[in-house]
């Protein structure tokens, strides 16, 4: 996948500047550079727009994309023109949750065994995890006026989801008010980004490993393009964004995490893409908790199906439906008891928040996935074929919110006091 940089303000102001002047001629009113701004800002730091705020910001980034659009195609634009989609290398894919033969050695089920809910035993752990997560004040005391922080982590595709998400939930009348959503994805940060980025906490040899994987990924260790002064910018963002959202890091209890590794193939065919995945998300969760200690749940997802952009983009098939098995082995792994996901004290040092699998996104193209009948068209992308369409974004939101609602565990926290959880049917494309 082709992240995208984070804008800085000269080269946004130059492109509100000249998306201004393009619907300076239309019907509509011309667009306010400086509203335009203020409005990425907002909706940057994780805050909740009003639907003519964030009609506005449509309106923006819709002219922004078609300047952009216009500009002389550079070589690598060229060579990813020449790469249309190739139904080859997904025809052969079945959804994890529809998986009933062996793909490559792995069986089907999130759970594995066919099983598309968590064992008994972890579906218990999860209920207690779940059971202390309560609204508390700055302090992490609980607290009847108190906040319930729901973070995301992940890279642009999320963001843009978490955008929906939010501006969703936030309306839904059935959502706690006490639960504040932050927006803490970031286009152009992969898995490995988010790792490195918070390495000095982790073992010596981890640091190593993450050290060579960006070196081998080319990823940018220095002089990134970035909202905060710093270098290593993904969790100086996320702690800007929480703050400006009106919590404090205590605050923090549960999080929606969907990662990918830009770009996976000098990682190598599966499964080594999949684990490098595996433990590079295994990292985020111990940075996560040792920033976060009142973080009790992350729910994960993976990628959603990659098919349309071509061979040449950073996440095609089969690497993103693959992804899908990295993301699973980190659940089993935590089943199983590896110290390193620890989240019971009973059983030793914490290590990280207990996971499991929130909504599983990915389905074979324009084929109805069995388990609900999730498709991913055309129609779900971008013109870029990569980035969730904001028919794609309502399919995700959908998602989430009926998973947030339906959980025995997740709704116990998320929903307001005496709602009663309305599943909404997913949309079609």
């Amino acid at each position: 996948m082709k992240f995208k940089t984070v804008i800085s303000m000269t080269a946004l102001a130059a492109g509100l500047l000249a998306a201004a002047q393009l619907t300076a001629a239309g019907a509509e009113p011309p667009i306010d550079p400086q509203r335009g701004r203020q409005l990425m800002e907002k909706s940057s730091s994780g805050a909740t727009l009003t639907a003519e705020e964030q009609a506005y910001l449509e309106r923006v980034k819709q002219a922004i994309r078609e300047r952009n659009a216009g500009k002389k195609k550079g070589p690598a634009q060229t060579k990813a023109a020449r790469a249309p989609a190739n139904p080859a290398d997904w025809s052969g894919l079945v959804a994890i949750t529809d998986l009933t033969a062996p793909y490559k050695g792995e069986d089907g089920g999130l759970y594995g065994g066919g099983r598309n809910e968590p064992p008994a035993a972890h579906r218990a752990a999860h209920l207690r995890e779940t059971e202390k997560i309560r609204p508390l004040d700055a302090q992490g005391n609980p607290a009847a006026d108190g906040k319930i922080g729901l973070i995301t982590i992940g890279f642009s595709n999320p963001s843009i989801e978490s955008e929906d998400f939010k501006r969703t939930a936030d309306a839904d009348p059935q959502k706690s008010p006490q639960v504040v959503i932050v927006n803490g994805c970031i286009g152009g940060r992969s898995a490995v980004m988010w790792a490195w980025d918070g390495a000095e906490g982790l073992p010596k040899s981890e640091q190593e490993r993450l050290d060579q994987q960006m070196d081998l990924l080319r990823m940018p260790k220095a002089n990134r393009k970035s909202v905060v002064n710093n270098p290593k910018d993904t969790w100086p963002t996320l702690a800007q964004r929480i703050a400006t959202a009106g919590l404090s890091p205590l605050q923090v209890q549960a999080c929606w995490l969907k990662h990918v590794e830009a770009n996976p193939k000098p990682l190598g065919e599966f499964p080594a893409h999949a684990r490098a995945l595996q433990a590079d998300i295994t990292a985020v969760l111990q940075i996560a908790k040792q920033r976060y200690p009142n973080l009790r749940v992350v729910y994960l997802s993976s990628r959603t199906f990659g098919g349309w952009s071509g061979r040449e983009s950073g996440s095609p098939e089969p690497y993103a439906y693959e992804s899908g098995f990295g993301t699973r082995w980190i659940v089993q792994r935590q089943i199983a008891g590896d110290a390193a996901l620890n989240f019971d004290p009973a059983r030793g040092a914490v290590k990280a928040p207990l996971v499991l699998w929130g909504p599983y996104l990915w389905a074979q193209g324009n084929t109805p996935r069995k388990f609900d009948g999730l498709t991913w068209t055309q129609n779900d992308v971008r013109e870029d074929q990569l980035h969730p369409s904001a028919a794609g974004c309502k399919k995700t939101t959908a998602l989430l919110l009926n998973f947030f609602k339906t959980d025995e565990g997740a709704g116990r926290w998320f929903l307001k006091s005496g709602a009663k959880a309305q599943v909404a049917p997913l949309p079609k494309s």
